[in-house]
């Protein structure tokens, strides 16, 4: 019996059938994405519903294989926390990793911000990530309002290396610090599954708005 399940999440079904067909063998569940308030609880309502231990969320935007649904699963089970083959927009992870770091930050109204917030608190955690871009993506305009999220970004984190600067903004973004801490969500993930993640050290980040969290002191 598989140990992961695909997530479709979107609200655009007419993608479901060209996606699908991409991955198959493997099997795409569709999790209807209309009406949510933010991706971030669109993902934590998901992964609250999945079954199985490994969750693998994808966007109707991408394109993977089946290959690519086994690579996060090796990757995964290799022991990294997060692996994302397009970043967010075709991830997954085992739920042990949110329940210890927590659920995704919901106070990201809209959408944004909220994988950027995911790599800070993964180098917090001293949790490793793979984050590449190597599976097609059709690039269109997102019907997430962005413009929502940044207040609280810069709210919860500071540069402290460049203080009034935006975190997002320089080289030195590795140099972030927690402002404010996360809040309690009421998800139920089922009971806790020893894992032991690779720690941050092994992270793979190759696209910049992942990699410049990598830079920066040791720990």
């Amino acid at each position: 019996m598989k140990n992961y399940t695909c997530y479709l999440i979107s609200n655009k079904p007419e993608f479901y059938n060209t996606i699908r067909n991409s991955i198959y063998p493997e099997e795409l569940v569709f999790f209807n994405g209309e009406g949510f308030p933010s991706f971030s609880k669109l993902v934590n309502t998901c992964v609250e519903s999945c079954p199985t231990e490994i969750v693998i969320l994808m966007s109707y935007k991408v394109l993977p294989t089946a290959d690519h649904v086994k690579k996060i699963v090796d990757l995964i089970n290799e022991g990294y926390g997060l692996v994302g083959l397009y970043r967010f927009g075709f991830f997954g992870f085992k739920k042990q990793l949110m329940r210890q770091i927590g659920m995704m930050d919901e106070r990201f109204v809209g959408g944004g911000y909220e994988d950027e917030d995911m790599y800070i608190r993964l180098k917090e955690a001293n949790i490793s990530m793979y984050i590449t871009e190597e599976v097609e993506y059709t690039k269109s305009s997102s019907s997430w309002n962005y413009n929502l999220s940044k207040p609280h970004f810069m709210n919860k984190w500071i540069d402290t290396k460049n203080p009034l600067y935006s975190p997002l903004a320089k080289p030195s973004a590795a140099w972030v610090k927690r402002k404010i801490d996360e809040v309690t969500l009421d998800y139920n993930l089922g009971k806790e599954v020893p894992t032991s993640f690779l720690t941050w050290e092994h992270t793979v980040a190759q696209p910049s708005k992942s990699r410049k969290y990598v830079q920066g002191p040791k720990r």
